[in-house]
C-alpha cells in the first residue's frame, strides 16, 4: 500500500511539472504526396498545449532527400502557447522549381523538451518531372588514348580533347579561344595542332534532353619547348655526364690502389 502511494505521488508530480506531457496534439498535414514543376508544397504543423499553464514549444524541423541528391535542411521554431491553445503553422512552403531535384523527400518535425524528443511526426513526398543531373569531366592529352592527362603542351603538338560523362550520348560543344583572341566552335571529341604560344581557353556546353545543361571553363598552356630540354641544355648535360664519369673512374682507381697497397703490407 505504501509503495502504491509513493508511485501515485511521483506520477502526479511529473504530470503537474510538465515533463511527461507537453502537447496532446502534434501532427503534420500535407495535401498530397506527389509534386511536379510549378506546384506548391505546403506542410502544416498542428500543435496544441493541453497543460493548464503557458508553455514554450521548441520545434525542430528537418528535410532530407533519401538518396542525398538534395542538401539536407534543418530549422527551428520557438512558440509560446497559452493553456489549451491550438495553433496551425506552416513549417514548409516551397514551389517546385529547377533549383530542386527529383527524388523522395522526408520532412520530420520534433517537439523538444530540454533536448529530449517528446513528440515526433513526419511526412513523405515525391518530386518528379524536373531535369535530371549529369556529370562530365573534360579530358586533354597529347595521347589519343588519354593515358596521361595534361594542361601544358609544346608548340605544333597535336592535342586531343574529349570527355567522360555519367550519361551516354550527350552533345558537348566547345569554344576554343586562342592566345590571339580568335576563336573556333567545335564538337567534342576533337583534336588540333596548337600553333600559337600562350594560354588557350575552353568554354564547354554539354546538354541532353531531359537533363540539366552543364557549363564548364578551363585553360591550357602551349610553350615553345620543354624546360631544361633546349639544345644548349642538352649539350651542357652531355659535358656534365662526361665529367661525372671521369670522376667516378678516378675514384674507383684510387680505391683499388689503396686496397692493393694494404694487401701487400
Amino acid at each position: 500500500m505504501r509503495k502504491t502511494s509513493i508511485a501515485i505521488i511521483v506520477l502526479a508530480t511529473l504530470l503537474t511539472s510538465g515533463f511527461l506531457v507537453s502537447a496532446h496534439i502534434f501532427r503534420l498535414h500535407i495535401d498530397k504526396t506527389w509534386y511536379q514543376p510549378g506546384e506548391e508544397i505546403i506542410i502544416i504543423l498542428e500543435i496544441k498545449n493541453t497543460l493548464n499553464v503557458e508553455k514554450e514549444m521548441d520545434i525542430k524541423v528537418t528535410l532530407v532527400e533519401e538518396n542525398n541528391k538534395y542538401p539536407p535542411s534543418v530549422w527551428q521554431y520557438l512558440l509560446i502557447l497559452q493553456p489549451g491553445e491550438t495553433r496551425n503553422i506552416i513549417i514548409y512552403e516551397e514551389t517546385v522549381t529547377e533549383f530542386m531535384v527529383n527524388g523522395e523527400y522526408t520532412l520530420t518535425a520534433q517537439l523538444l523538451e530540454e533536448r529530449f524528443v517528446l513528440y515526433e511526426d513526419e511526412v513523405r513526398f515525391s518530386i518528379t518531372g524536373l531535369p535530371e543531373t549529369m556529370d562530365i569531366d573534360i579530358l586533354l592529352s597529347d595521347d589519343p588514348g588519354f593515358s596521361v592527362l595534361k594542361d601544358v603542351f609544346l608548340l605544333n603538338q597535336r592535342i586531343y580533347l574529349s570527355y567522360n560523362s555519367s550519361v551516354e550520348n550527350i552533345d558537348v560543344n566547345c569554344k576554343i579561344i586562342y592566345p590571339d583572341n580568335t576563336s573556333k566552335n567545335v564538337t567534342l571529341p576533337y583534336s588540333l595542332v596548337v600553333d600559337q604560344i600562350g594560354l588557350y581557353s575552353l568554354n564547354i556546353d554539354a546538354y541532353k534532353e531531359g537533363y540539366r545543361d552543364i557549363y564548364k571553363s578551363l585553360q591550357f598552356a602551349v610553350i615553345k619547348e620543354t624546360p631544361f630540354q633546349s639544345k644548349e641544355s642538352v649539350e651542357i648535360g652531355g659535358e656534365t655526364w662526361l665529367y661525372l664519369a671521369v670522376c667516378v673512374i678516378i675514384l674507383v682507381a684510387a680505391s683499388v690502389a689503396v686496397v692493393l697497397k694494404k694487401m701487400r703490407t
